[in-house]
């Protein structure tokens, strides 16, 4: 699997630790900062997925999604998508694509569609409309979506994610449902990935390598706590070279290869990749 790295916007180099690169669409419209580093990143020849920042519960319009495609041309840009609502979540996918179509960037730019719904029978109901929808390239587990309906008892944030992902992927897996590839959105605990043994497992992205290291938490001794990601961390957290002088910075690039090590262990499980 591959893996991406997100940081706050006083600080972005993190985020080159990663296979990629994942821009948050309510960063790029407030901060000019994060806009450029993006660019810089695409002129350098980064695979760039553009998300929604529905996770975020930031409210980035259809327009505004479709106005930044047409400046960066990202690889592939996420859906808008409505948070454990399955119908809407379809309906904006259906709009979407064909507002793509006709500002001419379809041929140019994959769709990525993330599953909603209540309960785990319209979760699974979104997820089968994705797999049918031929111009739908990639398909998203979220760290949020899925703990919501795999889970039993109420919904935590930022908990369980691991455990739900896995009772999804053991599901998908045995239906032969992992015919397109698999993005996790959000991370729990790291060792998450290296359950994964279907070459459709694609990739993951998080803040968390580095939210951790800025409590101290060091995966190789505790990669279980996840402690719950601040609203506001990526605009507000000062991890400034002025900031970093209080904190051991090398810690992040220690969670970040714990990470990588989890993700490429999973390339051993799969046929023909391992070696």
């Amino acid at each position: 699997m591959d893996y991406y790295v997100i940081s706050p916007v006083s600080n972005l180099e993190p985020m080159k630790l990663g296979d990629r690169i994942f821009a948050l669409a309510h960063l790029w419209v407030q901060f000019p900062e994060y806009r450029k580093f993006i660019l810089e990143q695409k002129a350098e020849g980064k695979f760039i997925t553009l998300d929604n920042s529905a996770a975020e519960r930031a409210l980035v319009t259809e327009d505004v999604l479709i106005g930044i495609c047409k400046v960066l041309m990202p690889n592939e840009v996420i859906a808008p998508d409505v948070l454990f609502n399955r119908n809407e979540t379809i309906v904006n996918a259906v709009k979407f694509k064909a507002r793509m179509d006709a500002e001419g960037l379809s041929s140019n730019i994959d769709i990525f569609f993330c599953p909603q719904g209540q309960i785990k029978a319209d979760w699974i109901e979104a997820y089968m409309w994705g797999l049918e929808q031929d111009w739908i390239k990639v398909i998203g587990l979220s760290k949020i979506a899925v703990p919501n309906v795999w889970l039993d008892g109420d919904f935590v944030d930022d908990q369980g994610i691991k455990e739900a992902r896995h009772a999804c992927y053991d599901y998908l897996k045995e239906k032969d449902l992992l015919k397109k590839p698999i993005h996790c959105l959000g991370q729990g605990d790291p060792t998450e990935f290296a359950y994964y043994d279907h070459v459709m497992m694609r990739s993951t992205d998080s803040v968390y390598p580095v939210l951790a290291a800025v409590h101290g938490q060091d995966f190789s001794v505790d990669h279980e706590t996840r402690t719950p990601t601040p609203h506001n961390f990526l605009e507000e957290f000062d991890l400034s070279e002025k900031a970093i002088s209080k904190m051991d910075f090398a810690l992040i690039e220690k969670n970040v290869a714990f990470l990588e090590l989890q993700c490429r262990i999973s390339e051993f499980l799969i046929p023909g990749l391992g070696s």
